[in-house]
């Protein structure tokens, strides 16, 4: 291919990319009103128009009078439902949610099952289940407690043994022919509480989850991106020296009465804070209450000035940030790349 070729393809796909963005935004528009938008002339706009409409991705409305013309014009609108993802949370090891979205997050589906997610199997039947129902589904979204060791792509956690060292993510992946992504609950759901609130540019968001049934976890959101570390283990606070030791925890139910909370939560919360500095911690998890924080809170003060605290939230249920975070980020994965391809020396 021709550097002419390559200017000609690039120019194409940020067109498209454009067009795509107007209307995505816009939900629906004339054709005149893209147009003036994006800049495109009429023999431009009309051919992209008409590969968009056959893909599937706009739909043709009508002719409908024009606010901008006073005329009749060609209305389009942009198709959520084009492509889908499937979305599966792991929030305790008998609770579950599926729940399938379109492409401005907004949810065609949501279902909780009661069942225990032991082996491949348990996923792959989720899977088939809502393709059959919606063959639109594009990507396979996974949460659970856990992560993926950059570079093996294997999955680590201490809360599934019959999972653990699987490539996952890879076995989803070759199996429906679908691109896929992993990721932890709690990294998740630290997304999910940056997107859904009026947050900020710039901001730290640091999160404790737990739970009933899991491990402890943490995860941290600068600026509205995850930090991961360098094997996308940051935040495995189980690592951390306390009186827990949860490599030898039993696989049974966490007797979280039998454990000093107020003391683990604030050796598990205390490093966060020192060394993120962040502008709020948010608490996960029905074992912990008001009562709990505010201990919490007191307990931190004995190691730092009021003024270093930060904001402390407290939600006892996670799956509502779990999930908006796993589709945020599911998504993120399905907007087009542009690749610019280096010139030839």
């Amino acid at each position: 291919m021709t550097n002419m070729d390559d200017e000609i393809r690039l120019v194409k796909e940020l067109n498209v990319n454009s067009l795509r963005s107007v209307l995505k935004q816009l939900r629906s528009a004339s054709k005149t009103e893209l147009s003036r938008i994006t800049g495109l002339d009429d023999t431009a706009i009309a051919e992209l128009i008409a590969e968009l409409c056959l893909e599937g991705e706009f739909i043709e409305e009508g002719l409908l009078g024009s606010e901008e013309t006073g005329e009749a014009d060609m209305f389009y609108r942009y198709n959520s439902e084009h492509r889908l993802v499937l979305a599966i949370c792991v929030l305790e090891k008998n609770r579950v949610v599926a729940a399938v979205s379109d492409l401005y997050g907004e949810y065609l589906e949501r279902n909780e099952i009661a069942a225990s997610p032991e082996t491949l199997g348990f996923f792959e039947e989720i899977v088939e289940q809502y393709k059959m129902k919606y063959p639109a589904i594009s990507l396979l979204a996974f949460g659970m407690a856990g992560f993926e060791v950059r570079g093996s792509g294997r999955l680590l956690s201490l809360n599934f043994p019959n999972l653990e060292w699987v490539r996952f993510r890879d076995h989803f992946m070759e199996k429906y022919g679908l691109p896929g992504i992993l990721e932890s609950d709690v990294k998740a759901a630290v997304t999910g509480f940056y997107e859904t609130r009026d947050f900020g540019e710039g901001k730290c968001a640091a999160a404790l989850y737990v739970p009933q049934t899991h491990h402890p976890a943490a995860g941290i959101c600068i600026d509205g991106k995850i930090y991961r570390g360098r094997d996308n283990a940051a935040g495995e606070v189980v690592f951390l020296d306390t009186e827990v030791k949860w490599r030898h925890f039993s696989q049974s139910d966490i007797d979280i009465s039998k454990v000093h909370i107020n003391e683990l939560l604030a050796r598990m919360t205390l490093p966060m804070i020192v060394f993120l500095n962040p502008d709020c911690l948010v608490l996960y998890g029905g074992v912990l209450s008001e009562n709990t924080v505010e201990e919490l809170r007191k307990k931190l003060l004995e190691s730092m000035p009021r003024e270093f605290l930060p904001e402390i939230v407290f939600i006892p249920d996670i799956s509502n940030d779990f999930l908006d975070g796993l589709v945020h980020l599911a998504l993120k994965t399905l907007e087009p790349k542009i690749e610019f391809e280096e010139e030839a020396i």
